[in-house]
Formats: structure tokens, C-alpha cells, sequence
């Protein structure tokens, strides 16, 4: 009987020392996300030495934190390093604008921020920004491209800042969902000037962007590769067909010089 009443006292001890562990390590995050915040406050005010001087206190905490305790893995862990060296590179890089700092900032602040506040982390308040500048898009296309390319750009810096936050704790393959049709949009940019040619590209976009937005970017959803699929098909059926008309072109004039 003493025996079992020993075990039993000794499961209940071990019990509170893993919670007691598991409360320190999370105040660690605590810290870490406290600390991201002020750094954004510091490099939003020019003040990129004390920083960056902030910024470089965190390397040992960020390095030896436990971030299995907050569900993090091995891919959410790249992502938060990743973003660290991205803000302490433009805090030293001493000709990067302001705004490319803040960004950095920002972005840091947000990936730091998902991980304490899961349920209403600060990177879904850009939402109504984020949309916005995506309907800008559109209209930008269908006035004939002539602003586009500036409108993209600024949307893209935008995503780049949230995309870190708005994938964490996502599997590698959702995380690359979206990745992918922005990426395809980057390459085909110049297709995204026609109103027509562009109208399947944004509404896959708009698309994915609710998606992540309402949360549902881990449900199973083939419908983004089905249009990427798609639009590549007439992609390379278009490029094709300029190909075979400039052949026919060639042969045309090689036929009219021989003729001569």
C-alpha cells in the first residue's frame, strides 16, 4: 500500500514539474513576442541601432527555445529564423529604405505574434489592405496595364509580409499552395495587363486569399492546381500557336525570296 501511495505521490510531482516547465518555456515566447513588438516600434521610429541591439539579445532565446511545446515544427521553426535574419540583415544593410525595414519588422512581429495568439493574430487585420490592393490589381488590368506593374509590386510586398505569419503551423504542401500562384503570376506577369487574359488568374487568387484568410487552407482543395493547370495549358497552347504563325511567316518570305 505504501508503495502505491509512493508511486502515485511521485506521477503527481512529475505531473507539476512538466507543467511547471511547459508555463517557463511559454513565457520564454512571451518574452520573445514582447520583444518583436518593441523592435517594430524602434525601427518604425528610425531608431534602427537600438533595433537591431534588441533584436540581437533575442538570438540565444530564439535558437534554444522549445518550440515543440507551442506545436511548432521543423518547418515553422525555418520560418521564424528566417525572418529574424531578414529584419537583423536590413537593420544592418545601411542603404535599404525605411519602409523596406519596417516591412522586415513587421513581418517579424506578425510570425512571432501567430505563434502566441492563435486564435486573433495581428497579421488578419491586414485583410481589408490585402483585398484592396487586390481589387486595384483588377482594375489596373482592365484599364490596359499601364499601372499594373506598380500595383502588383505593391501588393506582392505586402504578401511577402504576412505569408510567414498566415502559413504557420501549415503543412509544406499547403504552405506552397498559394506560394505557387503567386509565383505562376510573377512569371506570367505580363499576361495579367489583359482584362480577359487575367480574369482566371485574380479569381484564383481571390480565391486562396479567403481561404487563408477565414482559415481554410488546410482543408484538402484541388481547385488551385486545376486552374494553374488549366491556364498553363492555354499558356503553352497560345505560345504554340505564335510559334507555328511566325514558322509560317518564315516560310512565307524564304518562299517569296526565292521566287525573285
Amino acid at each position: 500500500m505504501r508503495g502505491w501511495l509512493i508511486l502515485v505521490m511521485a506521477i503527481i510531482f512529475l505531473i507539476g514539474l512538466a507543467a511547471d516547465q511547459e508555463e517557463r518555456e511559454e513565457e520564454v515566447w512571451a518574452h520573445i513576442d514582447a520583444e518583436a513588438g518593441e523592435i517594430l516600434q524602434l525601427v518604425q521610429s528610425g531608431k534602427y541601432e537600438d533595433g537591431r541591439a534588441r533584436l540581437r539579445a533575442l538570438t540565444d532565446e530564439l535558437t534554444s527555445a522549445n518550440y515543440q511545446v507551442m506545436d511548432l515544427d521543423v518547418h515553422d521553426m525555418g520560418t521564424i529564423i528566417m525572418s529574424y535574419e531578414r529584419l537583423l540583415g536590413a537593420l544592418t544593410e545601411a542603404s535599404m529604405e525605411h519602409d523596406e525595414r519596417v516591412r522586415e519588422a513587421m513581418r517579424f512581429h506578425y510570425v512571432v505574434d501567430a505563434v502566441m495568439h492563435t486564435e486573433r493574430p495581428k497579421w488578419k487585420e491586414t485583410e481589408n489592405d490585402v483585398k484592396e490592393q487586390l481589387q486595384e490589381l483588377r482594375e489596373s488590368a482592365s484599364e490596359g496595364g499601364a499601372s499594373f506593374q506598380h500595383a502588383w509590386n505593391e501588393w506582392k510586398r505586402t504578401f511577402e509580409m504576412i505569408y510567414p505569419a498566415a502559413t504557420l503551423k501549415l503543412s509544406l504542401p499547403e504552405r506552397e499552395e498559394l506560394r505557387s500562384l503567386v509565383n505562376f503570376m510573377s512569371e506570367h506577369s505580363h499576361r495579367l495587363k489583359d482584362e480577359n487574359e487575367a480574369r482566371p488568374f485574380f479569381d484564383a487568387l481571390e480565391f486562396e486569399i479567403d481561404r487563408l484568410y477565414d482559415g481554410e487552407m488546410n482543408e484538402n482543395d484541388p481547385s488551385l492546381m486545376i486552374v494553374i493547370a488549366i491556364i498553363s495549358g492555354s499558356i503553352l497552347l497560345s505560345l504554340s500557336y505564335a510559334g507555328w504563325k511566325k514558322y509560317q511567316g518564315e516560310k512565307k518570305r524564304a518562299r517569296a525570296r526565292r521566287e525573285r
